[in-house]
């Protein structure tokens, strides 16, 4: 069940993000529509948090924006 999509841009790319209650974490995805899951135990939505655990799942050289 996919929860409340936003946006949030991570080194120059665009990414949406969602909570989804039934695999109880965080997912990202990309322009490309690459789907990541950067949250597994619980849900996100601080930006900072957000950009950075998109900086870590997709392998980005940094996070900010």
């Amino acid at each position: 069940m996919k929860g409340k999509t936003t946006t949030t841009t991570v080194a120059g790319k665009k990414y949406k993000v969602w909570s989804d209650f039934i695999a109880r974490g965080t997912f990202a995805e990309n322009e490309a529509g690459e789907v990541k899951q950067i949250s597994f135990s619980g849900y996100i939505k601080n930006d900072l948090t957000v950009r950075k655990a998109i900086q870590s799942a997709f392998q980005l050289d940094t996070f900010r924006k």
